[in-house]
C-alpha cells in the first residue's frame, strides 16, 4: 500500500498514567476501572512500530483562556481544587493512597444551583455520572491530554497533513461544565477550536458511545459540523443524546448529525455510515476535520457490541483520506487492551494512504 513519505507525527506524554483510578460503580458492582494507563501505553507501542513515524513529546501547553472558552472556568478551578485536595488528604493519610473521589450526588440543575460553588460535596455538581473520579494526578493528567490536543491542531496548522494526539483520559463525553463517562477535558473541541483559525470544519466521531459532550459544546456554532456514528442511545450509554432528530441549535441548524447504528452492527453496515458521514461532511466544505478515534466498535471489545474487524479501521482510513482534508485523530475510547493497538496501526495506514489507495 502507498504511504506519504513523511513522517506521520504520533504525540504522547507520560503524565497520562497519573491518572489511574482502581474502581469503577456499575449496576450497584465495583469492578476494574476500563480507562486505565494499558490503553495508551498498548497503542504506542504498537504505533512506534510502524514505518515513518515521529513519536513528538509536549512542547505546547494549552493557554487557559482556550480552556474557558471551551470549559466553564468553575469546572477548570474544580478540577484543580480537588486534585491538589485529594493530594494534600494522601499526605496526611499515606497508607491510604492512591485516593480518588467519587461523586455521588447530583443537583437538579435547573431547579439546585445557586450554591454549587460553595458546597462541601462539589463533585456531584459538576458530573453528570459516577465514571470520572479525581485523584491527585487527575489535573495534570487531563491537562497533558487537552495540552497534545492543542499540540496537534498546532501541527495541522503548520502544515501536517495527519497527525495522531494520544490523549488519555479521553474527552469526547466532557461538556462546557460536566465531567463524566472516563473525561474530563473535551480535547476534540479544544483542537478544534484552535483549527478554527484555518476556516469551519468538521468532527467526526467512530467512537461506540456518543460524543454527547463534543455536540453540547458545538450546538450553538455552525463553524463546526459535528458528526457521530455511535450505539443507539435508546439502548446504550450516554441514553439521553444522540438521536438522529438532534440537529443543532437555533443558530447553527443543521451542523449536528447523528447516526445511530443497530446493536451487533458489522463492517458493512459500519462502513455504509461512514461513506453516509462523509458525504455530509463534504457538503458542509470544511478546511480541516478532527477524528474522534475511538475502537470499542471492535469485535473484541468486552463493553460494547459492535463487531467491527482490524480492516473495517483501515478502510474508514483510507475514505477520510479521500476527502483530501488535513486529519488530527484525537484518542478516545476501547477497552481491548491488546487489540487498541493494532486498530489504531490499521486506522493510521489508511489514513497514511495515497489517494485511499
Amino acid at each position: 500500500m502507498p504511504i506519504t513519505s513523511k513522517p506521520t507525527p504520533i504525540l504522547y506524554s507520560p503524565d497520562h498514567c497519573l491518572h489511574d483510578p482502581r474502581y469503577e460503580l456499575e449496576n450497584g458492582m465495583l469492578s476494574r476501572y476500563q480507562e486505565h494507563p494499558a490503553r495508551i501505553e498498548k497503542v504506542l507501542m504498537h504505533l512506534k512500530q510502524l514505518e515513518n513515524i515521529t513519536l513528538v513529546p509536549p512542547s505546547e501547553t494549552v493557554p487557559l483562556e482556550i480552556l474557558e472558552s471551551v470549559h466553564s472556568p468553575d469546572l477548570i478551578q474544580h478540577l484543580q481544587k480537588e486534585s491538589q485536595a485529594v493530594a494534600e488528604q494522601e499526605a496526611r493519610n499515606p497508607d491510604l493512597a492512591p485516593l480518588y473521589r467519587y461523586p455521588y450526588i447530583f443537583p437538579i440543575r435547573s431547579e439546585m444551583h445557586s450554591y454549587l460553588s460553595t458546597s462541601p460535596e462539589p463533585d456531584g455538581c459538576f458530573a453528570f455520572d459516577t465514571y470520572a473520579p479525581i485523584g491527585s494526578g487527575t489535573w495534570r493528567a487531563v491537562f497533558a491530554s487537552a495540552s497534545l490536543a492543542w499540540q496537534g491542531a498546532g501541527l495541522l496548522i503548520a502544515g501536517e497533513q495527519v497527525a495522531y494526539a494520544l490523549c488519555r483520559p479521553p474527552g469526547h463525553h466532557a461538556s462546557y461544565d460536566s465531567i463524566g463517562g472516563y473525561c474530563y477535558l473535551n480535547n476534540a473541541a479544544i483542537a478544534a477550536t484552535r483549527l478554527k483559525n484555518l476556516g469551519p470544519g468538521a468532527i467526526l466521531d467512530i467512537d461506540y458511545h456518543h460524543g454527547n459532550g463534543t455536540q453540547s459544546i458545538f450546538w450553538q456554532d455552525n463553524q463546526v459540523l459535528t458528526v457521530s456514528l455511535h450505539a443507539d442511545p435508546a439502548q446504550e450509554y450516554p441514553f439521553f443524546s444522540g438521536y438522529a432528530d438532534e440537529s443543532g441549535g437555533e443558530m447553527a441548524i443543521g451542523s449536528n448529525i447523528n447516526l445511530p447504528l443497530p446493536a451487533g452492527c458489522d463492517d458493512s453496515t459500519y462502513l455504509q455510515a461512514v461513506k453516509v458521514a462523509l458525504q455530509r461532511i463534504r457538503t458542509f466544505r470544511p478546511r480541516w476535520l478532527v477524528l474522534s478515534a475511538g475502537y470499542d466498535t471492535c469485535a473484541a471489545d468486552p463493553t460494547t457490541s459492535f463487531m467491527l474487524s482490524g480492516d473495517a479501521y483501515e478502510q474508514i482510513g483510507r475514505k477520510i483520506t479521500k476527502t483530501g482534508l488535513p486529519v488530527l485523530v484525537v484518542h478516545e475510547g476501547g477497552y481491548a487492551i491488546e487489540e487498541n493497538g493494532g486498530l489504531a496501526a490499521r486506522l493510521l495506514d489508511g489514513l497514511r494512504s495515497k489517494g485511499g489507495e
